[in-house]
Formats: structure tokens, sequence, C-alpha cells
């Protein structure tokens, strides 16, 4: 099931969240909520040459791009397998989409990578665009309309542009990131432009711009040597909001995602066409994608999944799903 067809209508859609999402504790509830999670992240730790239970509970690391990555990605990975034990059905009729480095656990989830494969391609995706924010000063900020006589989304990615920054990421329901030298982003936070609001993010660098150049290589080694199998279950990609169409296409993508702005919008877009009554879950740490899809259809049905308690929510909205005949 590498590529979706279009007559196929999706009963579940999977998120996972990108980097901002952490916390300190985030691990612990997963570690007591699936059995299995000790051993597991023993292993990873040891892949990604860090503890990932001390690391989750200090606020200071989890501020590394190099230690927030893994971690959210094994926390995603964590959720996904409570979520699949406790909904049988759910296995080959789901529609995956991670956000950001949230499509590594959506690719695992989508069974194109073992979870230790991905935990560890986090591992060194966030390693090196943590070097690479190191070579200067760059910086985020949410830019959105003001809550009156707001902007418009084509005003908005002007101003952004207008200002010497890059649109980083597209998020949909009117919020865009804006990308760049970090004296820019302070400018246009200082004095943003009539009807727009923007909020600087605590970030270390200009994620999915060309600041991220130096960190494409190393991770492009990386994904060229991980196994990547044929998936179970659909995957759309970050670029465009298109199904994934393969290992290789999945290479390609993640390699590219690095520099290329996030199109979540386009995403969304496509989850609408094929998943139109879907109940949506996102994995832990959940949260962010949750509102926006709130935000941009009020009525969809959405479980946040962010403790193991959430999961017995989620199965009890998909059983309600089947027995009201949205499921065969």
């Amino acid at each position: 099931m590498s590529e979706m067809e279009e007559s196929v209508v999706y009963p579940y859609v999977v998120t996972a969240p990108g980097q901002g999402v952490q916390r300190p504790g985030m691990l612990d509830p997963w570690l007591e909520g699936v059995p299995e999670a000790p051993a597991l992240v023993d292993d990873w730790s040891e892949t990604v040459g860090f503890d990932l239970v001390e690391a989750s509970r200090d606020a200071t690391l989890l501020a590394d791009t190099a230690v927030a990555q893994p971690l959210i990605v094994a926390v995603s990975v964590l959720s996904l397998r409570l979520l699949r034990s406790r909904l049988p059905v759910f296995r080959g009729a789901v529609l995956f989409a991670g956000h950001s480095v949230g499509e590594l656990a959506a690719a695992a989830g989508a069974g194109y990578l073992s979870a230790e494969e991905a935990v560890g391609l986090a591992r060194v995706r966030g390693a090196a665009m943590s070097a690479a924010c190191a070579m200067a000063p760059t910086g985020m900020a949410a830019v959105m309309p003001t809550r009156r006589d707001g902007a418009s989304d084509e005003e908005i990615a002007s101003a952004v542009t207008a200002a010497g920054l890059t649109v980083a990421n597209f998020n949909g329901s009117h919020q865009f990131v804006a990308a760049g030298p970090l004296e820019r982003v302070e400018a246009l936070a200082d004095t943003p432009p009539p009807g727009v609001r923007v909020a600087r993010l605590p970030v270390a660098g200009a994620f999915h711009t060309e600041a991220m150049a130096p960190a494409v290589e190393p991770f492009a080694r990386a994904v060229r040597q991980a196994r990547i199998t044929e998936p179970a279950s659909a995957l759309l990609g970050n670029e465009e909001g298109a199904p994934v169409a393969g290992p290789d296409d999945l290479r390609r993508r993640l390699i590219t995602q690095i520099t290329s702005p996030v199109r979540w919008d386009r995403c969304t877009e496509a989850i609408a066409r094929h998943a139109p009554d879907a109940l949506h879950i996102e994995l832990a740490p959940a949260g962010p994608l949750t509102k926006l899809l709130q935000r941009s259809h009020p009525g969809a049905r959405a479980v946040a999944v962010a403790m193991p308690q959430d999961v017995d929510r989620a199965a009890a909205e998909a059983d309600a799903l089947i027995s009201g005949g949205q499921h065969a």
C-alpha cells in the first residue's frame, strides 16, 4: 500500500506532532502505561547515545534540538503501540501524516520504518540541525491575522517575504511560521504589519529553510543507510500533502524536508478528501495538530493522545464509529 487510491476512504487518520511539543516528564506516563516501554526505551537510548529517560525530565536538555527530536518520536511511537493494542481493526485502515520531525513517527506507523529506526533517524536529524543552528543566529516566529481586521493569508505571506524571511510552515487555519536571520525575525515581531500578529518561537534556528542546508548531508547519509520497507498503510508527505509512493520516495522526501517548507495546509486538504468522516487521532505528545484541525473543521471527531488514558477515549470513539456503520 505504497500509494493511495483516489477511491479509498479512510476511517482513521493518525497524525504525529513536530518539535515544540516537548515538556519535562513527557516520557514517564508511557513508561508506566506501555508494558514493554522500559525495555524499548533502554534499547533506543543505546541507539541515540544518551539516556532518554533522564533527558526527558531535564528542561535544559529538552531545549536542545538534538535531544528533543528523538524524544518526541519515541513518545509518539510508544503511544501508537498502545493505541494499536486497543484498536485491533486499526492497522491498514488508517491514513498517517506527521508534522516536520513527526513524519518519522508517522512513517513508523505506516510501516516504512521500525520504531528504533525512526528514533535513531530523529537523533541524527536533530543533531545535524542543532549543528546548523550554531553556524548563524536564526529563528522562527508564528505569524497569523489579528482577531479584528486581520490580514488575509496572501497578505501575511507577502509580509513575511517583505521582511526578508521565509514561510517555513504553512499550517493552515491562517497560521504561518516565518523563519530566517534572527534580527529580521525580531524586527517583524517588534513591528508587525497592520492586521498581523507575530509571536517569537522558542526554537534554536530557522528550520525548513536554507539555513538548514549544512544538516542535509549528515542526515541524508543516515537515511540512505536506514532500512526502509514497503508500508502497510498510507502516508502523506509534508512536501505537498501527496501520498508517499514507496521507500525510495520516502528517502527523498525525508532528505528534502530539512530545507523545504512544511505544507501542513496541503496535508489537511488531502485528509479532508480521503478521510472526510474519519476519527482523527494525534499521537503523544499531542495537542497542536488537533487544535489546528478543530479550527479548520470544528465538527471533526478528534482525540489528542496526551496521556495513556486518552487511548481509552480513542478506543471508545472507534467503537462508536464502528457501531455507527461507518467502518466495516
